[in-house]
């Protein structure tokens, strides 16, 4: 969590400056996290901690870490490590709160003294991605791929009766703990530029009305995966409730937080939403199917296309086995053995955005030749049709 914000915010507007077709996250496989000291029993603390971090990033399931099949494997985290470094971190220290003047009668109260910043020593673990990824599939347990679905995040605050939508550079803390949740999740998100694009696209009392044309239409120069808003008000000094609402494959997820402060809300309320988007994307079996799946891609009709098509495939990290079976004049036809079945390479295409499904129309036995016997062997098998974009 302490790390240069402005940095941090001025990484992430570069980020949503041009259009975001998912992501390919990287640090799966890594966490840092606080050490005792740097003793063999405290190291291994540390790294136990570490890979718990992990299993959730890798899986998308925050559940993970319960599960007593891996009880025992936890605690012999130390066998996973690849490598690891220590040093030395900045706590960040909230300024003092300024003190009120006192009425007739009353004492000044003293002034604050500042606080010291304080240093803490800091564990970076890597583990060993196969053997992690070996462990989970031999224990029935599937592994989320590298590609995570890119969500931007609206949020707006009422505070004394008063609405408006929150600024990417207004509160640093409430910015630190949604990066914080990105890099423990694993789960990429945007934040809107707020610039008058923005401002002249979307009111707070769109947001707050819950207009959700109006949130994909604003949202849309962005180009996410998903679209996640908040609406955060403060009942007291202690005391915060929000509303949530994701806007995922033209469905609509409702859900509420609350916490002592508005960063404990959104902190609780968008690992909630972090839940759902990996209910929806994460492959939910780790055993390999025997059949092929059967995929048919239109518009390849040149080897540029045919290049983007094999990288686009070969590359998704569910796929486990790829063959070419058939070649037509403007269209292939590969057999896929895929992790986590039908559902997760639909998903996996998804979020590419390279392929859209073909339609029915367009579709007719005189533009789709009859693959050979041995493409098609019975009609139990699956055969799923899509089209490359230009």
């Amino acid at each position: 969590m302490h790390r240069s914000m402005s940095l941090w915010l001025l990484l992430m507007v570069m980020t949503v400056a041009s259009p975001a077709f998912s992501a390919q996250v990287s640090g799966l496989y890594g966490a840092e996290v606080p050490a005792e000291g740097q003793e063999a029993g405290q190291r291994n603390r540390a790294i136990v901690e570490a890979f718990r971090q992990v299993l959730v990033k890798v899986t998308g399931s925050r559940e993970i870490i319960r599960q007593p099949q891996l009880a025992a494997e936890i605690r012999n985290a130390p066998r996973y490590v690849r490598q690891y470094r220590y040093r030395m971190a900045t706590m960040k220290v909230s300024p003092a709160e300024p003190q009120t003047e006192p009425e007739a009668g009353e004492t000044a109260p003293a002034p604050s003294l500042p606080v010291l910043p304080k240093q803490v020593r800091m564990l970076r673990v890597m583990f060993d991605e196969k053997a992690v990824n070996r462990m989970l599939r031999e224990r029935g347990v599937a592994v989320w791929g590298s590609r995570r679905p890119a969500t931007l995040v609206w949020l707006a605050t009422e505070r004394n009766g008063r609405r408006s939508l929150v600024m990417p550079d207004s509160d640093e803390q409430l910015y630190a703990t949604l990066l914080d949740a990105m890099d423990t999740r694993g789960v990429p998100i945007l934040f809107p530029l707020m610039d008058l694009e923005d401002q002249a696209s979307l009111r707070v009392s769109d947001l707050w009305g819950g207009f959700s044309d109006t949130l994909l239409r604003a949202s849309a120069r962005y180009g996410p995966d998903a679209v996640m808003t908040a609406r955060l008000v403060e009942f007291g000094p202690e005391l915060w409730r929000a509303g949530w609402t994701l806007l995922l494959d033209k469905k609509e997820f409702l859900w509420d937080s609350e916490g002592e402060s508005l960063a404990m809300t959104v902190e609780a309320g968008i690992h909630a939403g972090m839940d759902l988007l990996a209910s929806h994307y994460a492959p939910s079996a780790a055993e390999s199917s025997s059949d092929a799946i059967y995929l048919r891609v239109a518009g390849v009709d040149d080897l540029y296309s045919f290049a983007r098509l094999q990288r686009q495939l070969s590359g998704q990290d569910i796929v486990e086995q790829l063959s070419l079976v058939f070649v037509e004049p403007e269209a292939v036809t590969y057999a896929l053995h895929i992790r986590g079945g039908q559902r997760a390479l639909e998903q996996g295409i998804a979020l590419s955005r390279m392929l859209v499904p073909d339609r029915p129309e367009e579709i007719s036995d005189q533009t789709l030749p009859t693959p050979p016997s041995e493409v098609m062997a019975d009609s139990g098998e699956t055969l799923l049709r899509y089209r490359l974009q230009p």
